[in-house]
This record gives structure tokens, C-alpha cells and sequence, in this order.
């Protein structure tokens, strides 16, 4: 398996417990390796399918000059749901795992949706620009002399200001998960065409006015990243049945910030379409 900066790259996708399936999706520059504090909390209940996306790091790879764009990106999800025989999961996304699970929604895949501060809501290009420049600064600040990074990292503190802009409560994450994320993120060749797409190919757009499962958007209360108001409201008015929830004390990336709140944000959904289903099934 190919190394990154201190260690190895992760593998394509992860998959654990048992149940009705749930997949859940990472957001840029990360791997399925974010969803590491929640997974356990989800696989009494679920058969957990967690892939890294096309380009990412341990994901499959584009064809170098090629095209890639948010649609590409879940037509690959679909490519591996294909490939494990998997119909009509649930679908967790956050961030651009997010926009990708309204895109997938689209599509009419999911038995439900819960997406986590999904990225493809903005009005302006000066939007959507603040936050390209965000990213674009971790990703340069990361590959500035990696070594002297995984040294600052150790500490706690340094772990919450490295990790402000993404998380409230960055000094949760454990020193080996934040060089993992640290290898993630440099390992990313699809950081800049996908940004790129996003300009091009402007916000979400898909059509969600006649879906038949629920959709659950959820926001966390300390979002730096893409704020609610600039990123989420625009959003929402293609998702016209959507529930919103805000989620208190947690930012952009909220795993790690409270990984019991985001699993029963998920279950309670996910839950109650599992329980319905069964009731339809064996009949009063």
C-alpha cells in the first residue's frame, strides 16, 4: 500500500456491522477515516459503508487531465454501492459528503438522507471563493514542513487552533487521527480540479421536490466553514422537504466535536424509516 507523510494511505472504503445498510461520505481532502469516532455507535444498527471518494487519498484514482466534477464523484459512490450489492442504503454525508448525498438523492438512490453542513449552497462566486481560499490555505499550510506540523500536533492546543476552522472542539481528536488527517489531506490530487468544477459547474441544482424518503439537514450551531445563513439557506430551497436541525457545540466537521450527537442524528432517522419498513412488510 503507498505511504503518505508518517503513514499508511487509508484503504478504499470501510465496512462493519450489522443491519439495514448506511454509507457514509467524507468531505474534501478527507477519507472515510473522519467518520472513525461514530462508526461504532452506528454498527449495532447498520451495516456501515464508508468509502473514500474518486481522488482522494486510498480512493480510486481520475485519469490525469481528466474531468472530474461533484457528479463524477457520485456516480463513483454508485460505481461502489454497485460493486458490494448494495440498492437503497442510507446516506450520511457531511460537507461535500453532504452535497453528494443530495446529489445521490437526485438520483433517487437513498432510503434517507442525513447531510451534515453539506457544501453546494452559494449566491456569489465572492462566496464561494472564501471558502475555496480556506481550504487552499490548509492544504499549503500542511505541506509547509510536515514534520515540524506532526511535532506541533502532539499537544492538545495545538490541535484545537490547527483544527478551528473545521471543528469546535479540535483538541478531541487524538495526535495519531490528526496525522492521519494530516496524511489525508496532502494526499488529495483532486483538491484543486474539484474546486475548479465547483466554479464551473456552479451550486447544487438537483431537483428534490417530489422525494418520497426523508431528508435530514443538520448544521452545526459553531459552523466556520460555510456558515448557515450564506451557505445553508440558499441551499434549502432546493431541498423544500427537508428537516432542518441545528446541532449545538459542534462546527463544519462535527464527528469529533460529539460523535454521540451525530450518530443519533443519524439512527433517529434512519430508525424510524427501518421500523415502518418492517411494520409494511409483515403487515398490522
Amino acid at each position: 500500500m503507498p505511504r503518505t507523510r508518517s503513514g499508511p494511505a487509508a484503504p478504499p472504503y470501510h465496512r462493519s456491522g450489522e443491519g439495514s445498510p448506511l454509507v457514509l461520505l467524507h468531505g474534501l481532502t478527507g477519507t472515510w477515516r473522519i467518520w472513525r469516532p461514530v462508526i461504532p455507535l452506528l454498527e449495532p444498527h447498520h451495516d456501515v459503508i464508508a468509502p473514500t471518494l474518486l481522488g482522494h487519498a486510498g480512493g480510486a484514482a481520475y485519469a490525469s487531465g481528466g474531468e472530474i466534477s461533484v457528479k463524477s464523484l457520485a456516480d463513483d459512490v454508485e460505481r461502489v454501492l454497485d460493486e458490494v450489492g448494495v440498492d437503497r442504503p442510507h446516506v450520511a454525508g457531511n460537507s461535500l459528503g453532504g452535497w453528494l448525498s443530495l446529489e445521490l438523492a437526485a438520483r433517487g438512490r437513498p432510503a434517507s438522507v442525513i447531510a451534515f453542513s453539506p457544501a453546494g449552497g452559494w449566491t456569489t462566486e465572492a462566496q464561494l471563493a472564501r471558502v475555496s481560499k480556506l481550504i487552499l490555505q490548509g492544504f499549503k499550510a500542511a505541506n509547509v514542513a510536515p514534520e515540524s506540523v506532526l511535532r506541533i500536533l502532539r499537544r492538545p492546543r495545538a490541535r484545537l487552533w490547527g483544527f478551528r476552522s473545521t471543528m469546535a472542539h479540535g483538541d478531541r481528536v487524538p495526535a495519531a487521527a490528526a496525522f492521519e488527517l494530516l496524511d489525508d489531506l496532502v494526499s488529495c490530487s483532486a483538491l484543486e480540479p474539484i474546486l475548479e468544477a465547483t466554479l464551473r459547474d456552479g451550486p447544487f441544482d438537483g431537483d428534490l421536490q417530489d422525494v418520497t424518503f426523508p431528508i435530514r439537514v443538520a448544521w452545526g450551531e459553531l459552523d466556520r466553514t460555510i456558515p448557515f445563513q450564506d451557505y445553508g439557506e440558499p441551499l434549502l430551497k432546493h431541498v423544500p422537504t427537508a428537516e432542518l436541525l441545528e446541532l449545538p457545540g459542534v462546527g463544519h466537521v462535527p464527528m469529533y466535536d460529539d460523535p454521540q450527537l451525530v450518530a443519533q442524528t443519524i439512527l433517529d432517522v434512519t430508525g424510524a424509516v427501518d421500523r415502518a419498513a418492517t411494520v409494511a412488510s409483515t403487515g398490522p
